[in-house]
Protein backbone atom coordinates (compact mmCIF):
# COMPACT_ATOMS: atom_id res chain seq x y z
CA UNK A 1 0.00 0.00 0.00
CA UNK A 2 1.80 3.23 -1.12
CA UNK A 3 1.85 6.30 1.45
CA UNK A 4 0.77 9.72 0.37
CA UNK A 5 4.13 12.06 0.14
CA UNK A 6 4.82 14.55 2.36
CA UNK A 7 3.87 18.57 1.46
CA UNK A 8 7.28 19.49 -0.22
CA UNK A 9 8.51 21.50 2.40
CA UNK A 10 8.15 19.41 5.18
CA UNK A 11 9.93 16.74 2.95
CA UNK A 12 12.52 18.71 2.24
CA UNK A 13 12.90 19.52 5.73
CA UNK A 14 13.38 16.15 6.69
CA UNK A 15 15.72 15.14 3.87
CA UNK A 16 17.88 17.80 5.02
CA UNK A 17 18.08 16.44 8.11
CA UNK A 18 18.83 13.08 6.95
CA UNK A 19 21.78 14.94 4.76
CA UNK A 20 22.81 16.48 8.41
CA UNK A 21 23.80 13.13 9.71
CA UNK A 22 26.95 12.33 7.49
CA UNK A 23 27.74 16.37 8.43
CA UNK A 24 28.00 15.45 12.10
CA UNK A 25 30.95 13.53 11.45
CA UNK A 26 32.39 15.52 8.29
CA UNK A 27 31.53 19.02 8.56
CA UNK A 28 32.71 22.41 9.47
CA UNK A 29 30.05 24.39 10.64
CA UNK A 30 30.21 28.37 10.55
CA UNK A 31 29.47 30.50 13.94
CA UNK A 32 25.90 29.97 14.33
CA UNK A 33 24.91 27.41 12.38
CA UNK A 34 26.48 24.20 14.38
CA UNK A 35 23.78 21.95 15.16
CA UNK A 36 24.72 21.93 19.45
CA UNK A 37 23.18 25.52 19.34
CA UNK A 38 20.73 26.49 22.29
CA UNK A 39 19.26 29.82 20.47
CA UNK A 40 15.92 29.90 19.67
CA UNK A 41 15.34 30.99 16.20
CA UNK A 42 13.39 34.37 15.99
CA UNK A 43 11.88 33.20 13.04
CA UNK A 44 12.23 34.69 9.97
CA UNK A 45 15.35 34.04 7.21
CA UNK A 46 17.79 32.36 8.71
CA UNK A 47 21.40 34.26 8.60
CA UNK A 48 25.23 34.21 9.21
CA UNK A 49 28.43 36.04 8.66
CA UNK A 50 29.62 33.60 5.96
CA UNK A 51 29.91 36.06 3.15
CA UNK A 52 30.01 39.02 6.01
CA UNK A 53 26.21 40.65 5.05
CA UNK A 54 26.50 40.07 1.27
CA UNK A 55 24.14 38.03 0.94
CA UNK A 56 21.89 39.26 3.39
CA UNK A 57 18.30 39.11 1.45
CA UNK A 58 15.53 37.79 3.27
CA UNK A 59 12.50 38.24 5.88
CA UNK A 60 11.81 39.00 9.15
CA UNK A 61 9.99 37.31 11.34
CA UNK A 62 6.31 39.93 10.64
CA UNK A 63 7.58 38.52 6.92
CA UNK A 64 9.15 42.18 6.06
CA UNK A 65 11.67 41.91 3.82
CA UNK A 66 14.93 43.08 5.08
CA UNK A 67 16.79 46.54 3.90
CA UNK A 68 20.02 45.13 3.63
CA UNK A 69 20.99 45.32 0.40
CA UNK A 70 18.35 47.77 -0.78
CA UNK A 71 19.00 50.25 1.78
CA UNK A 72 21.25 53.52 0.72
CA UNK A 73 22.13 54.29 4.19
CA UNK A 74 23.16 51.41 5.45
CA UNK A 75 26.07 50.51 8.45
CA UNK A 76 28.82 49.98 8.98
CA UNK A 77 30.78 52.49 6.62
CA UNK A 78 34.74 53.37 6.12
CA UNK A 79 35.02 56.81 7.74
CA UNK A 80 36.96 59.12 5.73
CA UNK A 81 38.74 60.64 8.99
CA UNK A 82 41.35 62.44 7.26
CA UNK A 83 38.88 64.43 5.49
CA UNK A 84 36.71 64.80 7.93
CA UNK A 85 39.22 65.87 10.01
CA UNK A 86 40.51 68.37 7.41
CA UNK A 87 36.83 69.81 7.02
CA UNK A 88 36.52 68.80 3.68
CA UNK A 89 33.40 70.89 2.67
CA UNK A 90 33.52 68.55 -0.84
CA UNK A 91 31.93 65.39 1.29
CA UNK A 92 29.59 67.25 3.20
CA UNK A 93 31.65 66.85 6.11
CA UNK A 94 31.77 69.48 8.84
CA UNK A 95 32.19 69.14 12.72
CA UNK A 96 30.02 68.68 16.07
CA UNK A 97 29.89 71.94 17.91
CA UNK A 98 30.80 71.33 21.63
CA UNK A 99 27.61 72.24 22.94
CA UNK A 100 25.65 69.53 20.52
CA UNK A 101 28.23 66.58 21.74
CA UNK A 102 26.96 63.65 23.09
CA UNK A 103 27.58 63.27 26.84
CA UNK A 104 27.68 59.52 27.97
CA UNK A 105 27.66 58.72 31.89
CA UNK A 106 27.97 54.80 32.87
CA UNK A 107 28.58 53.69 35.89
CA UNK A 108 29.70 50.44 36.98
CA UNK A 109 27.52 46.91 35.96
CA UNK A 110 27.45 45.01 39.51
CA UNK A 111 26.67 41.36 39.28
CA UNK A 112 24.89 40.11 42.39
CA UNK A 113 25.54 36.66 40.66
CA UNK A 114 22.27 36.06 38.58
CA UNK A 115 21.75 39.46 36.87
CA UNK A 116 24.24 40.20 34.56
CA UNK A 117 24.44 38.15 31.20
CA UNK A 118 27.47 36.92 29.17
CA UNK A 119 25.35 35.69 25.84
CA UNK A 120 26.70 33.50 22.99
CA UNK A 121 23.49 34.39 20.48
CA UNK A 122 24.68 32.61 17.45
CA UNK A 123 25.90 35.87 16.10
CA UNK A 124 27.91 37.73 18.52
CA UNK A 125 28.94 37.65 22.29
CA UNK A 126 26.28 40.17 24.13
CA UNK A 127 26.21 41.47 27.33
CA UNK A 128 22.60 42.45 29.27
CA UNK A 129 21.76 43.41 32.68
CA UNK A 130 18.55 42.18 34.18
CA UNK A 131 18.24 45.91 36.62
CA UNK A 132 17.75 49.29 36.34
CA UNK A 133 20.95 50.32 35.23
CA UNK A 134 21.79 54.22 36.25
CA UNK A 135 23.81 55.62 32.89
CA UNK A 136 23.49 59.17 31.94
CA UNK A 137 23.21 59.65 28.21
CA UNK A 138 22.39 62.78 26.39
CA UNK A 139 21.94 63.26 22.82
CA UNK A 140 21.09 66.79 21.63
CA UNK A 141 18.46 67.61 19.19
CA UNK A 142 17.09 71.15 17.66
CA UNK A 143 15.04 72.98 20.23
CA UNK A 144 11.93 73.17 18.64
CA UNK A 145 10.87 69.09 18.19
CA UNK A 146 7.97 68.13 16.35
CA UNK A 147 6.43 65.23 15.58
CA UNK A 148 9.07 64.38 12.78
CA UNK A 149 11.88 65.23 14.70
CA UNK A 150 14.13 62.25 14.45
CA UNK A 151 17.56 61.47 16.49
CA UNK A 152 19.80 61.75 13.82
CA UNK A 153 18.90 65.95 13.64
CA UNK A 154 21.77 66.28 15.74
CA UNK A 155 23.85 66.03 12.45
CA UNK A 156 22.01 69.13 10.89
CA UNK A 157 22.64 71.60 13.90
CA UNK A 158 24.57 74.29 13.06
CA UNK A 159 27.31 76.29 16.04
CA UNK A 160 25.24 78.55 17.97
CA UNK A 161 21.55 76.48 17.25
CA UNK A 162 19.15 76.00 20.32
CA UNK A 163 19.24 72.56 21.25
CA UNK A 164 17.41 70.51 23.90
CA UNK A 165 18.74 66.81 24.98
CA UNK A 166 16.65 63.81 25.35
CA UNK A 167 17.95 60.47 27.09
CA UNK A 168 19.22 57.72 25.41
CA UNK A 169 19.43 53.97 27.70
CA UNK A 170 21.75 51.36 27.04
CA UNK A 171 20.08 48.27 26.58
CA UNK A 172 22.72 45.77 25.21
CA UNK A 173 26.38 45.68 24.52
CA UNK A 174 28.12 43.60 21.75
CA UNK A 175 31.09 42.58 19.90
CA UNK A 176 32.19 42.25 16.11
CA UNK A 177 35.79 40.40 14.87
CA UNK A 178 37.28 41.94 13.22
CA UNK A 179 35.56 45.76 13.65
CA UNK A 180 33.05 46.58 11.11
CA UNK A 181 33.99 50.19 10.99
CA UNK A 182 37.15 51.62 8.88
CA UNK A 183 38.90 54.03 9.25
CA UNK A 184 40.96 55.25 6.06
CA UNK A 185 40.81 51.78 5.18
CA UNK A 186 42.23 50.29 8.30
CA UNK A 187 40.49 47.31 9.69
CA UNK A 188 41.18 47.06 13.68
CA UNK A 189 40.66 43.53 15.29
CA UNK A 190 37.40 44.09 17.66
CA UNK A 191 34.69 46.36 17.98
CA UNK A 192 32.15 46.98 20.44
CA UNK A 193 28.67 48.32 20.02
CA UNK A 194 26.65 49.71 23.23
CA UNK A 195 23.07 49.89 21.71
CA UNK A 196 21.07 52.31 23.09
CA UNK A 197 17.54 53.32 22.53
CA UNK A 198 15.53 56.95 22.78
CA UNK A 199 13.63 56.72 26.02
CA UNK A 200 11.95 60.04 26.13
CA UNK A 201 11.68 63.51 24.38
CA UNK A 202 11.13 62.20 20.58
CA UNK A 203 7.73 62.24 19.79
CA UNK A 204 9.06 60.49 16.46
CA UNK A 205 10.81 57.10 18.96
CA UNK A 206 7.69 56.59 20.59
CA UNK A 207 7.87 53.47 19.17
CA UNK A 208 11.55 52.86 19.43
CA UNK A 209 14.97 54.13 18.00
CA UNK A 210 18.26 53.47 18.19
CA UNK A 211 21.76 55.21 18.63
CA UNK A 212 25.04 53.06 18.83
CA UNK A 213 28.20 53.86 20.29
CA UNK A 214 30.80 52.16 18.18
CA UNK A 215 34.53 51.42 20.34
CA UNK A 216 37.26 50.24 18.35
CA UNK A 217 40.54 47.98 19.78
CA UNK A 218 44.11 47.79 18.37
CA UNK A 219 46.30 44.49 19.03
CA UNK A 220 48.87 45.55 21.73
CA UNK A 221 51.95 43.19 23.21
CA UNK A 222 51.43 43.88 26.82
CA UNK A 223 48.90 42.47 29.38
CA UNK A 224 45.18 41.97 28.79
CA UNK A 225 43.28 44.57 28.89
CA UNK A 226 41.59 44.28 32.70
CA UNK A 227 37.77 45.60 31.78
CA UNK A 228 37.25 42.88 29.56
CA UNK A 229 38.36 40.37 31.92
CA UNK A 230 35.13 39.58 33.55
CA UNK A 231 33.24 39.32 30.43
CA UNK A 232 36.13 36.87 28.90
CA UNK A 233 35.92 34.66 31.95
CA UNK A 234 32.58 34.11 30.95
CA UNK A 235 32.27 34.02 27.37
CA UNK A 236 30.30 30.77 26.40
CA UNK A 237 32.13 29.08 23.23
CA UNK A 238 28.42 27.68 22.69
CA UNK A 239 25.77 29.35 20.99
CA UNK A 240 22.48 29.92 22.61
CA UNK A 241 24.66 29.28 26.03
CA UNK A 242 24.27 32.51 28.47
CA UNK A 243 26.75 32.67 31.42
CA UNK A 244 25.94 34.90 34.93
CA UNK A 245 28.68 36.74 35.96
CA UNK A 246 29.71 35.68 39.50
CA UNK A 247 28.07 37.21 42.27
CA UNK A 248 30.56 40.87 42.94
CA UNK A 249 31.91 40.77 39.34
CA UNK A 250 32.41 44.04 37.46
CA UNK A 251 32.06 45.50 34.09
CA UNK A 252 33.42 49.51 34.35
CA UNK A 253 31.97 50.16 31.18
CA UNK A 254 32.14 53.96 31.30
CA UNK A 255 36.31 53.10 31.18
CA UNK A 256 35.88 50.87 28.08
CA UNK A 257 35.10 54.25 26.28
CA UNK A 258 38.29 55.95 25.36
CA UNK A 259 39.70 58.80 27.95
CA UNK A 260 39.70 61.06 24.83
CA UNK A 261 36.63 61.26 23.18
CA UNK A 262 36.24 62.49 20.11
CA UNK A 263 33.72 61.02 17.86
CA UNK A 264 32.85 60.67 14.11
CA UNK A 265 29.21 60.88 13.87
CA UNK A 266 26.86 59.82 10.74
CA UNK A 267 23.09 58.27 10.31
CA UNK A 268 23.42 54.40 9.62
CA UNK A 269 21.69 51.61 10.27
CA UNK A 270 21.74 48.01 12.62
CA UNK A 271 24.88 46.13 11.31
CA UNK A 272 22.57 42.91 11.20
CA UNK A 273 18.98 42.05 9.83
CA UNK A 274 17.30 43.17 9.23
CA UNK A 275 19.74 46.49 9.08
CA UNK A 276 16.83 49.02 9.91
CA UNK A 277 18.20 52.49 9.22
CA UNK A 278 17.29 55.96 11.09
CA UNK A 279 20.21 55.01 13.62
CA UNK A 280 22.45 58.15 14.84
CA UNK A 281 25.82 56.19 15.02
CA UNK A 282 29.16 57.71 16.88
CA UNK A 283 32.56 55.54 16.53
CA UNK A 284 35.12 56.71 19.01
CA UNK A 285 38.54 58.32 16.81
CA UNK A 286 40.84 56.77 20.01
CA UNK A 287 41.43 53.15 20.14
CA UNK A 288 41.20 50.55 23.56
CA UNK A 289 43.66 47.99 23.72
CA UNK A 290 43.22 44.43 23.69
CA UNK A 291 45.90 41.69 23.88
CA UNK A 292 46.63 39.01 21.69
CA UNK A 293 44.99 35.83 23.80
CA UNK A 294 42.10 37.97 24.64
CA UNK A 295 41.71 38.73 20.71
CA UNK A 296 41.86 35.08 19.94
CA UNK A 297 39.62 33.68 22.75
CA UNK A 298 37.00 36.02 21.45
CA UNK A 299 37.63 34.34 17.77
CA UNK A 300 37.29 31.11 19.34
CA UNK A 301 33.79 31.79 20.51
CA UNK A 302 32.83 32.66 17.37
CA UNK A 303 34.80 29.88 15.75
CA UNK A 304 34.22 27.00 13.46
CA UNK A 305 32.93 23.78 14.94
CA UNK A 306 33.26 20.31 13.68
CA UNK A 307 30.75 18.34 15.89
CA UNK A 308 29.65 14.65 16.33
CA UNK A 309 26.38 13.01 16.81
CA UNK A 310 26.35 11.19 20.24
CA UNK A 311 23.95 7.79 20.32
CA UNK A 312 21.47 7.27 17.62
CA UNK A 313 19.24 10.61 17.85
CA UNK A 314 19.07 12.22 14.29
CA UNK A 315 21.05 15.13 13.57
CA UNK A 316 19.63 18.78 13.67
CA UNK A 317 19.65 20.87 10.54
CA UNK A 318 21.67 23.93 10.52
CA UNK A 319 18.70 25.79 9.62
CA UNK A 320 16.39 26.56 12.30
CA UNK A 321 12.87 26.92 10.77
CA UNK A 322 12.96 23.50 9.08
CA UNK A 323 10.07 21.25 10.09
CA UNK A 324 10.58 17.65 10.06
CA UNK A 325 8.41 14.93 9.25
CA UNK A 326 7.62 11.23 9.52
CA UNK A 327 9.41 9.43 5.72
CA UNK A 328 7.30 9.70 2.66
CA UNK A 329 7.04 6.75 0.43
CA UNK A 330 10.62 7.56 -0.92
CA UNK A 331 9.83 5.39 -4.14
CA UNK A 332 7.80 8.01 -5.41
CA UNK A 333 8.87 10.57 -8.15
CA UNK A 334 8.36 13.69 -6.13
CA UNK A 335 10.63 11.79 -3.12
CA UNK A 336 12.88 11.39 -5.66
CA UNK A 337 13.05 15.01 -6.88
CA UNK A 338 13.02 16.51 -3.24
CA UNK A 339 15.59 14.15 -2.10
CA UNK A 340 17.48 16.02 -4.98
CA UNK A 341 16.78 19.11 -3.81
CA UNK A 342 18.06 18.40 -0.37
CA UNK A 343 20.62 17.22 -1.53
CA UNK A 344 21.57 20.29 -3.44
CA UNK A 345 20.87 22.65 -0.56
CA UNK A 346 23.18 20.93 1.60
CA UNK A 347 26.58 21.22 2.87
CA UNK A 348 29.32 19.32 0.02
CA UNK A 349 29.69 16.69 2.65
CA UNK A 350 26.32 16.34 3.39
CA UNK A 351 25.46 16.01 -0.28
CA UNK A 352 26.28 12.44 -0.72
CA UNK A 353 24.32 11.05 2.13
CA UNK A 354 21.18 12.55 0.68
CA UNK A 355 22.18 12.01 -2.81
CA UNK A 356 22.29 7.95 -1.60
CA UNK A 357 18.42 7.75 -1.07
CA UNK A 358 17.33 9.96 -3.68
CA UNK A 359 19.15 7.94 -6.22
CA UNK A 360 17.52 4.63 -4.94
CA UNK A 361 14.24 6.57 -5.10
CA UNK A 362 14.74 7.77 -9.01
CA UNK A 363 15.22 3.93 -9.62
CA UNK A 364 12.64 2.38 -8.50
CA UNK A 365 14.53 1.42 -5.43
CA UNK A 366 14.20 1.84 -1.54
CA UNK A 367 15.60 5.06 0.44
CA UNK A 368 18.27 3.28 2.95
CA UNK A 369 16.72 2.18 5.96
CA UNK A 370 19.00 4.12 8.29
CA UNK A 371 17.91 7.19 6.27
CA UNK A 372 14.19 6.51 6.86
CA UNK A 373 14.33 5.65 10.27
CA UNK A 374 16.31 9.04 10.90
CA UNK A 375 13.80 10.70 9.06
CA UNK A 376 10.96 9.10 11.21
CA UNK A 377 12.51 9.96 14.61
CA UNK A 378 12.79 13.68 14.02
CA UNK A 379 9.26 14.11 13.66
CA UNK A 380 8.91 15.68 16.89
CA UNK A 381 7.72 18.49 18.84
CA UNK A 382 10.52 20.24 20.59
CA UNK A 383 11.83 23.45 21.31
CA UNK A 384 14.81 24.77 22.39
CA UNK A 385 15.59 27.40 24.82
CA UNK A 386 19.03 28.80 25.88
CA UNK A 387 21.45 27.44 28.47
CA UNK A 388 21.97 29.48 31.65
CA UNK A 389 24.96 28.72 33.81
CA UNK A 390 25.24 30.45 37.14
CA UNK A 391 29.13 31.41 37.20
CA UNK A 392 30.92 30.38 40.98
CA UNK A 393 32.57 33.41 42.46
CA UNK A 394 35.99 32.70 41.15
CA UNK A 395 38.84 35.51 40.01
CA UNK A 396 37.76 37.29 36.82
CA UNK A 397 40.24 35.85 34.99
CA UNK A 398 40.05 32.24 36.08
CA UNK A 399 38.19 29.63 33.84
CA UNK A 400 34.69 29.63 33.84
CA UNK A 401 32.69 27.06 36.31
CA UNK A 402 29.21 26.04 36.16
CA UNK A 403 27.35 25.85 39.20
CA UNK A 404 24.07 25.74 38.55
CA UNK A 405 22.47 24.42 35.56
CA UNK A 406 18.59 24.86 34.26
CA UNK A 407 16.82 22.18 32.29
CA UNK A 408 16.76 22.60 29.09
CA UNK A 409 14.23 21.57 26.33
CA UNK A 410 14.70 19.71 23.47
CA UNK A 411 14.73 21.24 20.28
CA UNK A 412 12.61 23.03 18.18
CA UNK A 413 9.86 21.71 15.91
CA UNK A 414 11.76 19.26 13.66
CA UNK A 415 15.41 19.53 15.43
CA UNK A 416 17.06 16.79 16.85
CA UNK A 417 17.83 17.57 20.56
CA UNK A 418 21.15 19.72 20.58
CA UNK A 419 22.71 18.17 23.46
CA UNK A 420 22.63 15.40 21.49
CA UNK A 421 26.02 16.56 19.92
CA UNK A 422 29.81 17.22 21.30
CA UNK A 423 31.36 19.80 19.13
CA UNK A 424 35.02 21.25 19.26
CA UNK A 425 36.43 24.80 18.39
CA UNK A 426 38.72 24.01 15.04
CA UNK A 427 39.14 27.19 13.86
CA UNK A 428 38.87 30.87 14.32
CA UNK A 429 35.03 32.54 13.34
CA UNK A 430 34.25 36.07 12.55
CA UNK A 431 31.26 37.74 13.03
CA UNK A 432 31.73 41.24 10.74
CA UNK A 433 29.74 43.14 7.95
CA UNK A 434 31.39 44.29 5.10
CA UNK A 435 31.47 48.04 5.21
CA UNK A 436 28.80 50.01 2.81
CA UNK A 437 29.09 52.75 0.68
CA UNK A 438 28.60 56.41 2.20
CA UNK A 439 25.65 57.69 -0.79
CA UNK A 440 26.86 61.35 0.14
CA UNK A 441 25.69 61.13 3.51
CA UNK A 442 27.15 63.63 6.20
CA UNK A 443 29.47 62.63 8.77
CA UNK A 444 30.79 64.94 11.60
CA UNK A 445 33.08 65.02 13.97
CA UNK A 446 32.96 65.96 17.58
CA UNK A 447 36.50 67.01 19.26
CA UNK A 448 36.03 66.79 22.99
CA UNK A 449 36.95 69.87 24.71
Amino acid sequence: MACTPAPPRRLLAALLLAAAIACAQACIWKFGTAPDSLAKHPGGTHWDHGFNGDDWAGVDASNKSWVCLTGKRQSPINIPFAAVQGGNSTTGNSTVAPEHQTRWNYPPLVSNGSNVEVINTGHTIQVEWLYPYRADVKIAVPANITPSTPVTAVLGLSPGSPAALVNATPAQFHFHAMSEHLVDGKYYPLEMHIVHKITNGLPACAAGCFSVTGILFELHNGDDNPLLEAIWAAMPERAGEINYLPAGAEIRLGELLPKTRDYVAYEGSLTTPPCTEGLLWHVFTQVQPISERQWNAYRRAVGLKDCTLMGDEPAAAADDDSTAAAAPNATTPAAATAAAAAAALAPPAAKAAAAAPAAAAANGGAAQPAALATLAAVAKDKRRLHRRHLLAPVAAAAPVAAAKEDDVEEGEEGQADPNEYTCKVVGYGQNYRNFQPINGRTVKLATAA
